[in-house]
């Protein structure tokens, strides 16, 4: 993994012709030197824009750049007299893994590009001029990260890097997005130095991406392993929602067909398929019949009704009017029968109500309990024991009921806490059963009307059959046909569906027997040697940091460690940050990000080897700091690229710069000046 930045150039248009910056930059430890308010600002943030990074600070392109780059600039340093900006962009040599040197360019104002456009060119276009392959690509727009043409796709591919995917807080799978592995390479002055990854953006919704920011980029075992431990736990969690997804639309296009489904959970088996295999039930007035019965039935009635003619009215005028009383005392008994299950219905859905109304009061009740529980367990004595009644009826507890254990009618919060639990448990499963119950009986109800409709039809045709002419065609013998015909189709596409489910719902359980496989596959213990061996170099060269820094909120040995769960400098388990002077912060955020880059030299990581300080010496750091910061970024000069922006005092950089390996880059006045090109 590699990243260096070569050159930076900056240039903008303006009525009284062409301001601009080249800054030539170097391997090792690089310091830039401006005075405040002369353009220091802008060149640092220059190298977040040419690189798409500005999330870090803003959420508006334009705003990463300050408004010498934008709006206005000064012309005259003598009156400090302004001019609009008529066009501005900024240009960046870069290097990456494969060593092939890059331009980038992006627009700032532009009558033609966009800010959102950032032209690649195949070559050093600044510091060796020539006719360069040109390609563009897009940022800070969706896609940028993943798609072919996306700026931040290329750039990781350029660096070395594949950002992994990681699971959201919604549940989708989102990336580890380059502007949230950069705050632990680049510390911009105005939000940067509050602490470690101060400027993280968190638009991803990835969760712990702090954490996954620094295994990324430390390339620990444990981050791979989590990660795929989280992506297969995403992926079994769409499985289970396609499930229950195919599951409920099913019942949906049955409800109201008089039609159940016997045997069928609602949420994901992967014992599939089960022994007592699921089946469709059909509603008859006092019992349910397996659906393929019904259309077995259905399939002879009609094959033995269509062998036999169509007779006419004078043969058939007995049966018909046998029929025709069966009919309608058919049509009475099933007028009766809904009448009766409508007002069970009623009932059950009121019982429905006041358990869900009972539910609701003990789930209250459990809230106000734990909440004395709690208040008990922190030591107060202004609550110390509840009534001697029943939490969920509120009348008083039996002895018997209470233990032998208890010496009087007076419950503990904790075994009232319990005793409302196992009564919403309790209550839980009556809500379930009945809810069943009130879905059952409402499909027998629809398939109760149905039956009414059918009879009703056939009393009409009966009728109608003995009104007719001796000669005419039985119109019951037609009716009959058809009414079994059409049960018959519509039953049969009713199965053909139930059939389709269970076969997605079999691949549905072999796709998460597989996801759960690979879950079980996975190592217990997520941190691997390496993952130690890492760990501990950061913390040795964080703590050896600590002591040449002079930090002295304590002794830098004291307690302190590199947490195993966030991977962050903790004191006794504690955030170190927190109980520190503002000075010792800043030395923690240099030592730990320094050690991020030394650990980088010694074991193989995803760190690029490039860091990035602006203004480092906040919160009026001593000089033998700084110069001890100076000192350890300057170290191994040829694995590295350490970039400092400063407004120290030249004499006293320059001092605290004396036998250090460096190269300074000093600016006399405004960095933004008049070029001829």
């Amino acid at each position: 993994m590699k990243l260096r930045l070569r050159h930076l150039r900056l240039r903008a248009e303006t009525e009284y012709g062409r301001f601009g910056a080249d800054i030539p930059l170097s391997d090792g430890l690089m310091v830039f030197r401006a005075d405040n308010s002369r353009g220091k600002s802008t060149s640092m943030q220059g190298f977040l824009f040419a690189l798409g990074l500005e999330k870090m600070i803003t959420a508006r392109a334009s705003h990463a750049v300050t408004s010498a780059m934008r709006d206005r600039l000064i012309y005259d340093p003598s009156t400090k007299s302004e001019t609009p900006v008529l066009s501005s962009w900024i240009s960046l040599e870069i290097q990456g893994v494969t060593n092939d040197v890059v331009t980038l360019t992006r627009w700032i104002k532009h009558d033609q590009f966009d800010s959102g456009l950032v032209r690649v060119t195949l070559g050093p276009a600044i510091t060796a001029p020539d006719e360069y392959e040109v390609q563009d690509y897009y940022v800070g727009r969706p896609g940028a990260a993943a798609n072919p043409k996306g700026f931040h796709k290329w750039l990781a591919s350029f660096i070395g890097w594949q950002l992994p995917q990681l699971p959201a807080a919604d549940g989708r799978l989102a990336p580890l997005y380059m502007e949230q592995v950069f705050p632990l390479l680049f510390v911009e002055q105005r939000r940067g130095w509050g602490g470690i990854q101060a400027q993280m953006p968190y638009f991803s919704g990835v969760v712990d991406v702090k954490r996954r920011a620094i295994e990324f980029l430390l390339k620990l075992d444990v981050g791979e392993v989590e990660s795929e431990r989280m992506r297969l736990r995403a992926e079994d969690k769409v499985v289970q929602d396609q499930w229950r997804t195919a599951v409920r639309a099913f019942k949906d296009s049955i409800s109201g067909d008089g039609l159940v489904v016997q045997r069928l959970p609602d949420n994901l088996v992967t014992a599939w398929p089960p022994v007592n295999r699921p089946f469709v039930a059909e509603a008859r007035e006092d019992s349910w019949v397996n659906l393929e019965s019904v259309l077995a039935s259905l399939r002879t009635e009609l094959a033995n009704i269509s062998e036999v003619q169509v007779r006419p009215v004078r043969e058939v005028s007995g049966e018909l009017e046998q029929t025709l009383a069966v009919a309608i005392e058919r049509s009475d008994s099933l007028r009766q029968a809904g009448a009766i299950l409508r007002d069970e219905i009623v009932q059950d859905q009121r019982e429905l109500r006041q358990l869900q109304s009972r539910i609701g009061a003990l789930e209250e009740d459990l809230r106000e309990h734990q909440d004395i529980l709690i208040l008990e367990r922190l030591g107060s004595e202004s609550i110390s024991r509840l009534h001697g009644d029943c939490p969920v009826c509120h009348q008083e507890l039996p002895v018997s009921l209470l233990g032998a254990e208890t010496t009087t009618s007076t419950l503990s919060a904790e075994s009232s806490v319990d005793y409302i639990k196992q009564q919403i448990d309790l209550f839980s499963v009556m809500e379930r059963d009945t809810r069943a119950t009130v879905e059952a009986k409402r499909e027998r109800f629809a398939s109760l009307k149905r039956m009414a409709a059918e009879t009703r039809s056939q009393i009409r045709s009966l009728r109608s059959s003995l009104t007719s002419a001796e000669n005419t065609p039985s119109e019951e013998d037609v009716a009959q046909k058809v009414r079994i015909a059409q049960k018959l189709e519509s039953l049969t596409v009713a199965s053909e569906r139930f059939s389709q489910l269970l076969g997605e719902l079999e691949r549905f359980a072999e796709t998460a027997r597989g996801i759960r496989a690979a879950l079980q596959k996975l190592p217990k213990d997520s941190a691997s040697d390496n993952d130690r061996a890492k760990l501990g170099f950061v913390k040795r060269s964080f703590i050896d940091q600590l002591r040449a820094y002079d930090f002295g909120s304590f002794r830098a040995e004291e307690n302190l460690d590199i947490s195993k769960t966030d991977y962050l400098p903790r004191r006794d388990d504690f955030d170190l940050q927190a109980d520190i002077s503002a000075s010792d912060s800043i030395r923690v955020v240099w030592s730990y990000l320094l050690s991020l880059l030394e650990v980088s030299e010694s074991y193989d990581t995803n760190h690029p080897g490039l860091l990035i300080f602006d203004e480092p010496r906040q919160q009026s750091a001593k000089d033998v700091s700084f110069r001890a910061l100076l000192r350890r970024a300057s170290m191994n000069p040829g694995s590295r690229q350490v970039i400092f922006a400063t407004s120290e005092d030249l004499g006293s950089l320059q001092s605290m710069l004396q036998g250090i390996d460096h190269t300074l880059f000093p600016v006399d006045g405004y960095v933004l000046k008049p070029v001829q090109e």
